[in-house]
């Protein structure tokens, strides 16, 4: 059952949001440009989209090679291994501020600032608490890996901000009465085909979302056996063999496969199509590759192993972009888990269930992957850490001044966290000293 509702003046009601979704652009934009080069996998997504502009055919298929430049230009390749919608959100970037830096950025910030505000939605809808809504989309507003990928020519945020959007479309599905899912189904659903058609890791949260209404249908079947036919059991029934197919296989499928047309109107066949998707297929279960910067799914909350984006040297000094969570928000998610779940374990059941897909869901099937994987494939967890530290924090509020002291000095911490890393998340050129004292783990270096 959805949770009651926070009385507070209506006039401030978009007061916080607005606030923090500013905040959150002016936070992106700043310096988007820097560094105007390709930073780590920049060069396959973000060349990518340039030659979806440019109507290159052949940056859509994987048996074509880019071509090599001259020294001492970047050496890029096209992407072809992850679905396309991400690069044609980047094109469009390209389109609008040109072949530079920001252009090939400019998608990823826009979507980063829209999804602090869509988590600030999604946790005022799963806790109907404001302050818990503010803290989450706040600490959000603070992660060093948020901060980066809202910044770097990646798919990486667009993924994340499409589950989301799901996950919250979804509650509210799961609040409606039976008889009445048909457009939080299809609003899901809708979610789900743009987020699997940027990038496929996100069918872990897919079929999460996929068991749990067929599982509501079970449920309301056997009911509805013994209701009158126009009960809303039954209605509600009924309600759910029309939509589930066709909210959650046949508009994603639709949506997923849209996202090729520009692939036929350069003059790719569907017998290429499928073999592409083969290709990724094999790619994706046979990967081989190592990396000094990768690292295993459980170390992720930890903090323990970023991936060095770009590095640049002058007059002595050294600018360094490092993926990496704030470490002080990161160390607190499991705890707060713990402590959400808690919370909500007897009451609440689809704000809990919500959550837990949208953390745990998204975070242990990683634990499976036969390839190697790195930090920032933790992004679409982040967003419902983040929501459970709120809610903790929120609690904690309300229990007077000394929980109110806690959250005051937790949040002094987690923002002087990220003060003192922003030189590494954003290119700041540091002296060797200077750079040094950032490192705070050893196997940051």
């Amino acid at each position: 059952m959805p949770l009651p509702p926070q009385a507070e003046p209506s006039r401030y009601r978009w007061l916080v949001p607005a606030v923090l979704v500013t905040a959150a652009a002016l936070l992106f934009f700043f310096r988007l440009s820097t560094p105007q080069r390709y930073v780590y996998d920049e060069v396959y997504h973000g060349y990518t989209a340039s030659q979806y502009v440019e109507g290159n055919a052949d940056a859509w298929l994987w048996s074509t090679k880019a071509p090599r430049a001259p020294a001492p230009a970047q050496a890029v390749a096209y992407e072809w291994t992850h679905p396309p919608l991400g690069k044609l959100l980047m094109a469009v970037g390209i389109w609008v501020a040109g072949p530079g830096a920001v252009g090939w950025r400019l998608a990823s910030a826009a979507f980063g600032t829209l999804g602090v505000g869509l988590v600030y939605v999604l946790a005022l809808q799963l806790t109907r608490r404001r302050l818990a809504a503010a803290l989450a989309a706040g600490l959000l507003l603070v992660d060093g890996l948020y901060f980066v990928q809202a910044r770097t020519g990646m798919v990486d945020i667009f993924l994340t901000i499409f589950l989301v959007a799901a996950l919250l479309f979804f509650y509210r599905y799961l609040t409606a009465p039976p008889d009445r899912v048909r457009w939080p189904l299809l609003l899901t659903g809708g979610m789900m085909g743009l987020a699997l058609a940027t990038k496929w890791s996100a069918v872990y949260a897919c079929v999460l979302i996929g068991l749990v209404t067929l599982v509501r249908a079970y449920n309301l079947r056997k009911q509805a056996r013994s209701r009158r036919p126009k009960s809303d059991v039954v209605m509600g029934y009924r309600e759910h063999l029309r939509w589930i197919p066709m909210g959650l296989i046949g508009l994603p499928l639709l949506l997923y496969l849209a996202t090729y047309i520009p692939f036929f109107l350069e003059g790719h066949t569907p017998a290429q199509l499928v073999e592409l998707h083969r290709q990724m297929y094999y790619y994706h279960t046979h990967l081989k590759a190592t990396h000094s910067y990768a690292s295993r799914w459980w170390s992720w909350p930890l903090t323990l192993r970023p991936v060095w984006y770009f590095v640049g040297r002058a007059n002595g000094e050294t600018a360094s972009i490092y993926a990496n969570g704030n470490p002080v928000l990161y160390w607190a998610f499991l705890p707060a888990m713990a402590v959400a779940i808690r919370l909500w374990w007897r009451q609440h059941t689809a704000a809990l269930l919500v959550l837990l897909i949208g953390f745990f869901g998204q975070w242990l099937p990683w634990s499976l992957s036969p390839r190697i994987s790195f930090i920032y494939h933790f992004l679409p967890v982040v967003p419902f850490g983040c929501l459970a530290v709120g809610l903790v924090l929120a609690h904690l509020w309300r229990r007077g001044n000394g929980g109110r002291a806690l959250v005051g000095g937790y949040l002094l911490l987690v923002v002087a966290a990220f003060a003192w890393l922003y030189p590494i998340y954003s290119a700041v050129y540091l002296r060797p000293s200077a750079l040094s004292a950032r490192f705070l783990l050893d196997s940051w270096r």
